[in-house]
């Protein structure tokens, strides 16, 4: 059964910055483009973080990973995936599989926990706010960092906090949190005292290019990755 994507009272976003590509889309706002192929990749275990060791430090020692993504049939030439060109088929991106997120606001977010990626159906590379919701069952410590899963390995993400000019609405069972951003552009979530409320980072995200990206999301004893599509330009929403 498909997913119901509802935004009721999530996100009131007041004054974006002048010049911001892309953000003026309904935020869980159904894109033109998605992904070929979509899959559920399992969390791998990872060892206890040292005792003694600043948590922010101990993920950052872990080695990044992506998983290995069987390659996909080649798409026809009047389809070309993002980032291929439309007489040169190329193979085609996977990504994480979206999940129903019962009565939170927003509803829906992609990966397998206890971390999702919402905010958006199909992402562009100008830029498009972004949620990372994390289950208020791990109160631990995240460390979010992305990578390019295909091409030559070299485009990046950028994991921006939104303008202070914008206004965040509180929701019932969600709780915002600030982020620390990392070397390599990567994001920290502090751990908390253990709550029935979830936790949400609400930003922008924009890549340099379109193509195969992913979200390696390390906590305690597991690590979690989150795979996306990134189409070319601004959305057609905004």
């Amino acid at each position: 059964m498909p997913v119901t994507r509802s935004v009721t009272h999530f996100v009131a976003l007041v004054s974006l910055a002048a010049g911001l590509a892309g953000c003026g889309e309904v935020v869980g706002q159904p894109g033109a483009v998605g992904p070929a192929h979509t899959q559920s990749f399992p969390n791998e275990p990872a060892s206890p973080l040292p005792a003694g060791l600043d948590a922010m430090t101990a993920l950052q020692q872990r080695p990044m990973r992506p998983p290995i993504v069987a390659p996909n049939s080649p798409q026809p030439p009047r389809s070309a995936p993002p980032g291929c060109a439309i007489t040169a088929p190329c193979e085609t991106c996977t990504a994480s599989s979206i999940v129903d997120l019962g009565s939170l606001a927003p509803n829906y977010g992609a990966g397998v926990g206890p971390a999702y990626l919402s905010g958006q159906d199909s992402w562009y590379s100008a830029g498009q706010v972004a949620v990372l919701m994390v289950d208020s069952k791990y109160s631990g410590p995240l460390l979010v960092r992305p990578f390019q899963l295909a091409g030559d390995g070299k485009s990046t993400v950028t994991l921006a906090d939104l303008p202070p000019t914008d206004v965040i609405k509180q929701e019932p069972r969600v709780t915002v949190v600030p982020a620390l951003h990392t070397t390599g552009g990567g994001l920290y979530l502090g751990p908390l005292v253990p709550t029935s409320s979830w936790r949400t980072w609400n930003g922008l995200l924009s890549t340099d290019s379109p193509g195969c990206f992913g979200l390696q999301v390390d906590g305690d004893v597991f690590t979690e990755f989150i795979l996306f599509v990134v189409n070319p330009g601004a959305s057609p929403g905004g």
